[in-house]
């Protein structure tokens, strides 16, 4: 509990950084104290498992879903580079299909960050309904990589058409990088084993 004498804004910011939701005043805050408070939520790291070895093996990894609403809001409504930057990456640590929708809305996003963890975030809840808003991204230079991790970890059968077409083309190095991202998901589909017993 704080003194009598310690100052007021002292007691208010740290209310702000033990709190799971933005404050009532966030949108009219300064930008870096929103990055400040949006990045504290991204970081919060979920301790609600079902053993302490699960909390500990996945310490460094899953993000707390309590904090999702608030990530969502400062994703969606902020309009600071940084803040989105730091909310995407703290829903793409949420092992939670509520955060695909806000990730799904983050993939058009100019900043190279924002989407890279939207993808990879997309990747890691293996979005089955993301597929086609990942597919389009595979022409993009910088995210094409990333996506085509992603598709493959989502291991769903309509990924292999747009993986295909994009394979087809570019450079040597492109080309062979995608077709060893097409063995992988044909292989996880089962359709590779398949082919070499026929």
């Amino acid at each position: 509990m704080a003194s009598e004498t310690e100052p007021e804004e002292t007691q208010e910011q740290a209310g702000r950084a033990g709190s799971l939701t933005l404050p009532p005043d966030y949108m009219t805050l300064a930008p870096k104290e929103r990055r400040e408070i949006v990045w504290k939520l991204a970081l919060k790291r979920s301790r609600h498992r079902e053993s302490l070895d699960e909390t500990i093996r996945h310490a460094g990894k899953d993000g707390e879903p309590a904090v999702i609403p608030a990530l969502l809001v400062a994703l969606e409504a902020d309009p600071d580079t940084l803040v989105k930057r730091h909310a995407a990456y703290g829903l793409a640590s949420i092992p939670d299909q509520a955060v695909a929708s806000g990730l799904r809305g983050a993939l058009p996003s100019a900043d190279r960050a924002t989407k890279g963890h939207a993808i990879v975030g997309l990747g890691r809840l293996r979005a089955r309904d993301a597929v086609p808003d990942l597919a389009r991204l595979l022409d993009d230079r910088y995210a094409r990589m990333l996506v085509a991790d992603a598709l493959v970890e989502i291991g769903d059968e309509h990924a292999l058409a747009p993986l295909r077409a994009a394979a087809a083309h570019g450079s040597p190095v492109r080309r062979y990088r995608l077709r060893k991202r097409i063995a992988a998901l044909e292989t996880a589909l089962g359709l590779r084993a398949a082919r070499t017993r026929t």
